[in-house]
C-alpha cells in the first residue's frame, strides 16, 4: 500500500509540474501580447528555463535529497544527450552540422559543472558562477530570436483570469514538486534502492521525457537542427541556470558515487554526442549507440 502510494505521489507530481509549466507558458504569452512584447520569445525563455526540473530540483534539495536534486539536473542531462538524441536519430535519421560555437558553449557549460561538483559539494559560491555563466547565454538567445520576431499587426486583449491563472501555476509547481519528493521517499524507501542511483536514473528520465518528444517531433517533420538546438540549449540551462538556481537556494553535498562516476559518465557522454554531431550526421546506427550508451551507464549505475 505504501509502495502504491508513493508510485502515485511520484507519477502524479510529473504530471502536474509539466500540466502546470505548460499552463504558465500559455497563460504569459497571452499577457506578453496583451502587453505588445514577443509572446513566443516568452514562451521559448519559460520552456528553456526547463521550470519543472529546477522547481524539483529545488524541493528535493530542501528535503534533503541530493541524489534527486542532481537527477533534475546532472542525471537529466545523460538522459538527454544519449537517450533523447538516440530515439530522435532512431525515428528519423539527419543531417545537421551545428554552429561550433553552440557545441563549445554545451562543451563549457558541461565542463563547468563538473569541476565545481568535483570537489564533492556545491556552494552557494557555485550556484552563483554557474548563475552567472548562464545569464550571458540567456540574452545571446533573447538577441538572436529578436531579430526574427513577426511584426505585431493588432493588438491583444489581456486574458481573463491573468493573476488567478499565474497563481494556479506557480501553485501547482510547488504542489507537483512536493508530491514528487513525497513519492520518491516513499519508493525508496519501501523498495530499498539508494536514493542517488533512483534520482540519477529514475527522477531524471521522468523530468526529462517530455525532451524525448521535443527532440524526436521536429526530426520526425524534417527539422532536424531544432531537435539539435533544444538538445544543446536544454542541457546548457540544465547545468548552469537549472542546477545554480537549485545550489543557490541550498548547497548540496555531491554524493561520492556521483563524483568518481555519473560526472565522468556526463563528460563521457556529452564528448560522444558532441563528437557524432560534429560529423554532421545522426543516423539510426548513431542513434543505437547512444541509447546504449545510455543503457551501459544505468546498469554501471545500478552496479555501483
Amino acid at each position: 500500500m505504501r509502495l502504491a502510494l508513493g508510485l502515485a505521489a511520484f507519477g502524479g507530481g510529473i504530471w502536474l509540474l509539466v500540466e502546470s509549466v505548460e499552463g504558465l507558458v500559455r497563460t504569459l504569452r497571452a499577457w506578453a501580447l496583451a502587453a505588445g512584447l514577443s509572446g513566443v520569445l516568452l514562451g521559448a525563455l519559460v520552456l528553456s528555463l526547463d521550470v519543472e526540473s529546477t522547481a524539483a530540483g529545488i524541493a528535493a534539495t530542501l528535503d534533503d535529497l541530493p541524489g534527486t536534486a542532481l537527477g533534475t539536473s546532472i542525471g537529466a542531462s545523460i538522459f538527454l544527450v544519449t537517450v533523447g538524441l538516440g530515439v530522435a536519430a532512431l525515428v528519423a535519421p539527419f543531417a545537421v552540422r551545428p554552429p561550433a560555437a553552440l557545441l563549445a558553449v554545451a562543451a563549457i557549460a558541461t565542463a563547468l559543472a563538473i569541476a565545481l561538483a568535483a570537489d564533492g559539494r556545491l556552494s552557494r559560491v557555485d550556484g552563483a558562477i554557474l548563475l552567472a555563466a548562464f545569464l550571458p547565454l540567456a540574452a545571446a538567445v533573447f538577441l538572436r530570436r529578436r531579430g526574427h520576431e513577426p511584426p505585431r499587426t493588432e493588438a491583444t486583449p489581456l486574458p481573463r483570469l491573468l493573476v488567478p491563472r499565474i497563481a494556479g501555476g506557480v501553485a501547482g509547481l510547488v504542489i507537483g514538486a512536493e508530491l514528487l519528493v513525497f513519492g520518491t521517499r516513499r519508493v525508496v524507501s519501501q523498495l530499498g534502492l539508494s536514493e542517488t542511483v533512483f534520482g540519477l536514473l529514475v527522477v531524471a528520465a521522468a523530468v526529462s521525457f517530455e525532451e524525448i518528444v521535443l527532440e524526436a517531433l521536429p526530426a520526425f517533420r524534417g527539422f532536424p537542427e531544432l531537435s539539435v538546438g533544444n538538445a544543446l540549449g536544454t542541457l546548457v540551462f540544465l547545468l548552469t541556470g537549472s542546477l545554480g538556481a537549485i545550489v543557490l537556494v541550498r548547497p548540496i553535498d555531491v554524493p561520492a558515487t556521483v563524483v568518481h562516476y555519473h560526472l565522468p559518465a556526463l563528460a563521457v557522454t556529452a564528448l560522444l554526442a558532441g563528437a557524432l554531431l560534429a560529423r554532421g550526421r545522426l543516423g539510426r546506427p548513431e542513434g543505437a549507440l547512444l541509447v546504449a550508451a545510455y543503457a551501459l551507464y544505468a546498469a554501471g549505475a545500478l552496479a555501483a
